[in-house]
């Protein structure tokens, strides 16, 4: 008992180190797998309501990012990647760094955090493509661009992963569009990955709410434990969350 408390307390401790320690950074410096880069991050973007909230890398963000990283095959080839609400584009770029011969498209809905987007996918890119709208990284095509939530402007072909870090957000974004957005670029077998940070609503919780319209769509959302998560990159507030359609 006195061992596994100590584990407890030295994973916590390591957590704390790393969930603030960036924060206020002009660089916010990931690793995935071997491979180390820096994301330009912009602060007082909220505050000043130019870039919004998606102009820094939120602990939410890296938890999913280290999730990707211990879950999805390495060199897994021939996936469709979409990322909603990418803000700096850190869980794009950890997909482009862990797939083969894939395709990713890195959006947010505001247009300046669309262009420091794709100033941190042109940091890794090997080549761009389309007077820069698109890059290759790891062999994978990245596209950056505006979406709103259930555009339709992303076509019709289902997506084989669509990544969401941090997009439960009553306060500013409702929840219905998100769930729209994820209907309509999921097909049978299409995963979600997406991480939640749990904050107060006082009109109701948004944990719920989530799962209410998930439901309502015939999406079955699947809580992943935290012994399922990266040993450090994980804490207590912050959920993982996979999303499939239901089988019927």
């Amino acid at each position: 008992r006195s061992e596994r408390k100590n584990t407890r307390l030295d994973q916590l401790q390591r957590s704390l180190g790393w969930r603030n320690h960036y924060s206020q950074s002009c660089e916010y410096p990931v690793s995935v797998l071997d491979v180390r880069f820096n994301v330009c991050q912009v602060q007082r973007g909220e505050v000043e309501n130019t870039y919004g909230t998606g102009a820094t890398v939120w602990p939410a963000s890296m938890v999913l990012t280290k999730y990707l990283e211990k879950t999805l095959c390495r060199g897994e080839r021939n996936k469709r990647v979409v990322d909603l609400g990418a803000g700096t584009g850190v869980t794009s770029i950890a997909a482009a760094l862990l797939l083969s011969s894939s395709s990713i498209v890195c959006t947010d809905g505001c247009d300046m955090v669309v262009q420091l987007a794709k100033k941190n996918v042109e940091r890794l890119a090997s080549a761009c493509l389309s007077n820069g709208s698109c890059w290759i990284i790891n062999q994978n095509e990245i596209k950056v661009q505006t979406y709103q939530w259930g555009d339709g402007s992303l076509g019709d072909i289902a997506f084989d992963i669509v990544l969401i870090s941090d997009c439960v957000l009553p306060k500013l974004y409702p929840i219905s569009p998100l769930v729209d957005a994820i209907d309509e670029l999921s097909g049978p077998e299409t995963i979600t990955y997406m991480s939640y940070e749990q904050r107060y609503y006082p009109d109701f919780d948004p944990r719920e709410k989530f799962f209410q319209l998930a439901n309502a769509k015939n999406l079955y959302v699947r809580v992943v434990p935290r012994e399922e998560q990266h040993h450090i990159y994980s804490l207590e507030d912050i959920e993982i969350w996979e999303v499939k359609r239901k089988v019927k």
